[in-house]
């Protein structure tokens, strides 16, 4: 009889992390997206997208379904808005393109992306974590900002963050540039049933215990029970001040990219690029909770 000989086996690749920039990120590499995840794998890359708030997981080949299950592992996936919503495999799925069929856009691109933003802010509870999977770039530009609240928020003065302290801010889904805009804004979006939400102007993160602010240019309409100018000159400068380049990374997409954000502690916004030229990347979302 043959003796049972022990065959070494390849130990699993280790997870390496790289920071993609001083003021967030990181670059995972050993995780294959498109196969199931092992719980310690899991618990790894959960501890790293806690720490640093954007990981770009590259070179992965992903199809609709593979990256349905990737984002299940960070929580319940949201259902895609009807209009944008052209995949049939899983209500999930949203593409972010300027691809064109028949002469109509056939996914979303719409140019409030370029200002920084927090997705869902305006609804009671704004998405958790929105995944991006990059499958045609073009060759300049459509690069994607990431701004890193936590940082933000401990930069401010000690007096201004002791200011901030227990207020409130609306949130609105009709775009705008600027606080000034607010009243007319605020004025159309109550007559046309627009979506809004008042959230926590700083907000503590669930699970890291950190604050970070939690307004942004796009969508913040005004701090509740502040006088409008007051609101607005306040706004103005948080705005100003959380867009600052040290808190910033520009990801400069190559196909195979997927990177997922912590929505709760990181804004975002897109860079213009040449209509021309195809941009196409797969999202979804991940439900969260209130922000407190």
């Amino acid at each position: 009889m043959t003796p049972d000989i022990d065959i070494p086996r390849p130990a699993a690749p280790a997870i390496e992390a790289q920071p993609l920039s001083p003021a967030l990120g990181a670059r995972v590499r050993g995780v294959d997206a498109s196969q199931p995840l092992s719980p310690a794998t899991l618990a790894q890359l959960l501890d790293l997208w806690h720490a640093h708030g954007v990981l770009c997981l590259p070179g992965q080949s992903l199809d609709e379904l593979q990256q349905v299950r990737f984002g299940e592992y960070f929580g319940e996936l949201a259902t895609t808005q009807g209009e944008y919503q052209i995949s049939k495999s899983h209500p999930a799925i949203m593409y972010i393109t300027n691809e064109k069929e028949n002469g109509e856009y056939v996914g979303a691109l719409p140019d409030g992306e370029m200002y920084f933003h927090s997705d869902m802010c305006y609804v009671e509870k704004p998405s958790k974590a929105t995944m991006l999977y990059a499958m045609q770039i073009p060759s300049q530009g459509g690069n994607t900002l990431f701004a890193n609240m936590y940082k933000a928020y401990e930069a401010l003065p000690a007096a201004t963050r002791a200011s901030l302290a227990g207020l409130k801010a609306v949130n609105s889904y009709e775009p705008g540039t600027s606080a000034p805009m607010a009243a007319t804004r605020m004025r159309s979006a109550r007559a046309e049933g627009v979506r809004s939400y008042s959230h926590p102007v700083v907000c503590t993160h669930p699970v890291t215990g950190r604050k970070a602010l939690y307004v942004n240019r796009l969508m913040t309409e005004y701090i509740e029970g502040m006088p409008r100018e007051e609101s607005d000159a306040l706004l103005e400068s948080l705005f100003d001040f959380q867009e600052r380049p040290e808190f910033i990374y520009e990801h400069r997409w190559t196909p195979g990219d997927l990177l997922i954000w912590d929505n709760r502690c990181m804004l975002h916004a897109r860079t213009d690029f040449d209509a021309s030229e195809l941009r196409k990347l797969r999202r979804i979302t991940v439900k969260g909770e209130r922000i407190r």
